[in-house]
């Protein structure tokens, strides 16, 4: 067995398996958060659940609808003023619908839900008004609103909105009617039955939800981050690689890749053991982290190899930082023997996809190692695309190590990289 990945059982062994916060010794290592993950518990839930809030309210508008039209139908003495009154609560009804149908955030689920049983209720209450007769003729539709809206209101306090607005109606009906005392009781004693299942209806429901997004957040985080160096692996970095281009082809900032490669480690692992292997990559990828950027993105892409993505750096910049990130791998003693990376630049062009260029800094990266190993070496630009010309003059050219000579030649550091962690935080467009 390879040190490059474990076997599943390994991995899954421990619960060592779905961790959002590891450590390295002595300081914290973040996860990566998506968009996703970094949503709050109840937008996963709004956006989960809602197909089912947006039909519940649509099939609870169609039967107000029907009722206001077999109002007006079967009772041909009624008023245009009555009719209107009767049909006046399906507006925001209606306007609740929509704001339901494509929410984008939990918080304006539920209010459009909350906006929506108050109209009902409150429609519910000027029918029976109307009718005049015995309050218990819309016990059924008060039972109703209470229970059909319990698996979607999990925030709280949504939830107890709800239960107070189903309350108020009849609580409302029997203060205009005064029905005798044991029907007043019969009344309250279903609106309380009610709202009693709908609660145990809504805990479940919470607890199922929670649960679901507890476990959709941890196989996300194991998907993304590879568990021997907790960097990012090759499916999460093209996914930010993507984002990047698309943010560096708005913007017309330059973005470049380093393709990073442990030189001469398949010897380590026979000298040492696999798990010396191991070690020596949870050192080179610390280092990697260490020497880039807050913004930069750096991930594993198999084995010992490594691919890091620096927006705002051009392939001058960034192969002073890949020539920083040598000598601070080749300096290191925390190992058996000195470690050395080579290491490929490529500067992406605009129209450029990441894989493309991804590609082409790990043929500099095999140049680099058929230049003996141990430094960096810059790809050509494409030539079907062309170089853009800048209003800033020529650019300095790399030092020697960077071009592929001995790595003893120091380049002149960048500015633009400082000696922060690479990011592991969500990027944006």
């Amino acid at each position: 067995m390879s040190s490059e990945d474990r076997s599943e059982e390994d991995r899954l062994d421990g619960g060592n398996l779905l961790r959002r916060k590891r450590r390295w010794p002595g300081r914290r290592a973040k996860t990566i958060d998506t968009p996703q993950e970094s949503q709050s518990f109840e937008d996963y839930a709004a956006e989960r659940l809602s197909s089912f809030l947006s039909a519940q309210l649509l099939t609870l508008l169609v039967g107000y609808v029907v009722l206001v039209a077999g109002d007006i139908w079967f009772r041909h003495g009624l008023s245009t003023v009555a009719a209107v009154l009767g049909a006046l609560p399906a507006m925001p009804m209606g306007a609740a619908l929509v704001v339901a149908w494509a929410p984008r955030s939990g918080l304006r689920a539920s209010l459009a839900a909350l906006v929506f049983i108050a109209a009902l209720e409150a429609g519910i209450v000027l029918h029976a008004v109307q009718w005049g007769e015995d309050p218990a003729i819309v016990l059924p539709a008060f039972v109703l609103v209470p229970l059909t809206f319990s698996p979607v209101l999990l925030r709280g306090w949504d939830f107890a909105a709800a239960a107070a607005f189903a309350a108020a109606g009849p609580v409302a009906l029997l203060a205009f009617s005064a029905p005798p005392a044991p029907e007043r009781f019969g009344v309250a004693l279903s609106i309380v039955a009610a709202i009693s299942a709908s609660l145990v209806t809504n805990l479940f429901a919470l607890r199922s939800q929670k649960k679901n997004f507890r476990l959709e957040v941890q196989l996300r985080a194991f998907a993304d981050i590879d568990e021997l160096t907790q960097l990012p692996r090759r499916r999460r970095v093209f996914e930010l690689g993507r984002r990047l281009i698309h943010r560096a082809e708005r913007t017309g900032q330059p973005l470049s890749a380093l393709y990073i490669d442990a030189d001469y480690f398949k010897s380590v692992n026979d000298r040492f053991g696999h798990d010396a292997g191991d070690r020596a990559l949870r050192l080179i990828a610390r280092g990697i982290q260490d020497s880039l950027r807050p913004t930069d993105v750096c991930g594993r892409f198999g084995g010992e190899e490594f691919v890091a993505l620096l927006p705002g750096s051009d392939q001058i910049d960034a192969a002073r930082a890949a020539e920083r990130l040598r000598k601070r791998i080749e300096e290191m003693r925390q190992f058996e023997v000195t470690l050395t990376i080579s290491v490929g630049v490529a500067q992406h062009v605009r129209g450029e996809q990441i894989d493309r260029v991804i590609r082409r800094a790990d043929a500099a990266l095999l140049d680099a190692k058929g230049s003996g190993r141990n430094r960096v070496v810059i790809a050509p630009r494409p030539p079907e695309h062309g170089l853009a010309a800048t209003d800033a003059g020529p650019r300095p050219e790399p030092g020697p190590s960077a071009q592929g000579a001995a790595p003893g030649s120091a380049t002149k550091e960048s500015a633009t990289h400082g000696d922060a962690p690479c990011s592991r935080e969500p990027i944006t467009d």
